[in-house]
């Protein structure tokens, strides 16, 4: 029967969208309503002439792919194969597909339909028929050396004897609706990175993790990573029933909030290489992360983000792009995509020489890939691991840098009330300032900002810092960075250059007893790096909190003696920034001499971080040598 020039239209737009959402990162799932009964126009021409019977016909008329038929007509694909659109179809011949090689293939796919998998989910249909089959007519010649997608969105490379694995027992076969090959193997299948995951009994807790939300997977579990948007915009609209669109043909996208962190892993023109730990790795790691995440009673979803965020914690930072990691650039280092590639930005985000997310010399013995098992994917590489050498501090036990400067960071400063006024007035003054470029301390405070906090009466003061974002039960070495006079007036008095002493008191929602410090002093005409604390462990996680009420608190109050005051010390107080450093990785040598710098680096966890008052460039290319 022909078509109407609507079904034709019709039907290029939908493939046309079908191609379009297959390269955008969607899987593409249509209901059993003709799902393909589109007519796609081909040209081709055949050996044996042109056969007005069906592709349908001519494959339940051949006594040797009678397996190949008892599939096709048991999963219902004989509809589309006796339809008007035009196909390709390779079909296995009885020696390389048997009868009970078929029956297995039936079962699994009467259980996964019963289980109410939608067509487009079930792997019979995805991994096999559709492995057989492409859209439009694809002959052969003696010079034929392409590649063609298949109908499961898969590449294989056509020659003019071979599909993939698979030789020509005949080709070029005309029929009404397309063409039709013989082959004598099984088109082998090839996952695709986020595809095999499913499949490696190894991965069995990687996949329950990333198919987290998969009722085939985990059943409908919370949260839910992976799902399916239905698209009304591509799908077929029928009657309105109750003010609600009846659709005769429905599309869906699959989706995974995962890919926006990871990397878009189900791409079949995408390239990745993927470092998975098997359930052992996996079992032992989730066990040492889940503590760090012991978010406070309060938090919204708080069961939900414990789940995530431990197990992230893990697969961030193993996935590797193709496009910026070669062979031969796997020898030198490997960037993970969530790594910051771009120099400036990264030195903008977190400050020289962070190197987050990258791993040198990972192929060395004890290097982030060393030993990895590799499987050949459609889309890269599964580098499947028993051993995990990536230490923490390299990916999410990172450094925690409170710029003063930001006001989101200060909570309050000292306060009282003015009975004249008969209101509560602040008895600190905060002033922004910037190092300017021909003075001395230029680069060596961090953004060249900090804030001034000096007394409007002449009383000692204090102001409170939110700690935001940090992790619970991991020891933390927690520093003020004070800053000079000097580094904001080159020609300050020698009262102003008095240096001060403060002590310091951390405070979280829930804990009964606050830290505090014993007096520290810093040291005129000179940036302190004061140790607050050594290897402090919070009790509760913030990471990824909002909520300033759960937020620790830690107070900076002078400790300025009347007596004292602009005499030997000063009230006021400058403040760069609060470091939270992961225990034992600050290095505080000096950074010009390199006295102090272990003999190597190499295969040190963690990210070595010169003081500003001690760094340079000079100091940084001396550290990046002895890498």
């Amino acid at each position: 029967m022909k078509q109407t020039i609507y079904e034709k239209a019709k039907g290029l737009f939908r493939f046309t969208m079908y191609l379009l959402l297959l390269a955008g990162g969607g899987w593409v799932g249509v209901s059993c309503t003709d799902k393909w009964d589109d007519h796609y126009d081909g040209q081709a021409t055949a050996e044996y002439g042109m056969s007005d019977n069906t592709l349908w016909q001519a494959i339940k008329d051949n006594p040797q792919l009678s397996n190949f038929a008892s599939v096709i007509e048991d999963c219902g694909f004989d509809r589309t194969l006796n339809s008007a659109q035009v196909l390709t179809v390779f079909a296995p011949t009885n020696d390389c597909f048997s009868k009970e090689q078929a029956q297995a293939l039936i079962a699994q796919y009467r259980t996964e339909k019963n289980n109410g998998t939608l067509e487009s989910d079930n792997t019979v249909m995805k991994e096999f028929i559709q492995n057989h089959v492409a859209l439009f007519n694809h002959s052969v010649s003696d010079h034929t050396n392409d590649s063609i997608r298949m109908m499961n969105g898969k590449k294989l490379s056509l020659l003019n004897n071979k599909l993939g694995n698979a030789s020509f027992l005949s080709k070029n076969a005309l029929y009404s609706n397309g063409i039709l090959f013989t082959v004598d193997h099984t088109v082998e299948f090839l996952p695709n990175v986020f595809e095999y995951i499913r499949k490696d009994p190894d991965l069995d807790s990687l996949r329950a993790f990333l198919y987290c939300g998969d009722p085939l997977i985990s059943g409908r579990s919370y949260p839910q990573f992976y799902y399916k948007e239905f698209m009304p915009s591509l799908s077929v609209a029928g009657s309105i029933k109750d003010g609600k669109t009846q659709y005769l043909d429905s599309v869906f996208i699959q989706r995974n909030r995962l890919f926006n962190t990871l990397g878009n892993l189900h791409i079949e023109d995408s390239s990745y290489v993927f470092l998975t730990p098997t359930n052992d790795v996996w079992s032992r790691l989730v066990e040492e992360y889940e503590p760090y995440f012991n978010y406070p009673e309060g938090v919204d979803k708080r069961d939900s983000l414990v789940y995530r965020n431990t197990r992230l914690a893990i697969v961030e930072g193993t996935v590797f792009s193709r496009t910026f990691n070669s062979d031969e650039a796997f020898k030198d280092s490997a960037m993970s995509t969530n790594c910051i590639r771009e120099y400036a930005l990264r030195s903008m985000t977190w400050g020289k020489p962070f190197e987050y997310y990258q791993y040198y010399k990972p192929l060395n013995p004890n290097g982030a890939l060393a030993g990895a098992d590799i499987i050949r994917c459609s889309n890269g590489e599964v580098r499947k691991t028993s051993q995990w050498n990536i230490d923490k501090r390299m990916t999410f036990a990172q450094y925690i840098i409170a710029e003063a400067e930001y006001s989101s960071n200060i909570k309050a400063v000292k306060r009282a009330y003015d009975t004249q006024l008969k209101d509560s007035v602040n008895l600190a003054k905060i002033t922004d300032c910037f190092v300017s470029t021909d003075n001395d301390f230029y680069g060596r405070v961090w953004n060249n900002a900090f804030i001034e906090v000096s007394p409007t009466l002449s009383d000692n003061i204090y102001i409170d810092f939110y700690l935001k974002g940090m992790l619970s039960n991991i020891g933390y070495d927690i520093y003020l960075v004070t800053v000079p006079a000097l580094a904001n007036d080159s020609n300050a008095t020698m009262t102003q250059r008095l240096p001060t002493k403060v002590r310091c008191t951390i405070s979280s929602p829930g804990v009964k007893k606050d830290y505090r410090t014993s007096d520290l002093t810093t040291t005129p005409n000179a940036i302190d790096y004061l140790l607050v604390a050594e290897d402090y462990k919070f009790q509760n996680c913030t990471y990824g909190v909002d909520n300033n009420d759960l937020q620790t608190v830690m107070r900076v109050e002078t400790r300025v003696k009347s007596n004292e005051n602009d005499v030997t010390f000063s009230r006021t107080v400058r403040i760069d920034c609060i470091l939270l450093v992961p225990h034992g990785t600050l290095q505080l040598v000096d950074a010009l001499s390199g006295e102090g710098i272990p003999a190597t680096v190499q295969g040190q966890p963690g990210v070595l971080l010169y003081p500003h008052g001690q760094y340079d460039d000079r100091a940084y290319k001396y550290w990046y040598m002895l890498r």
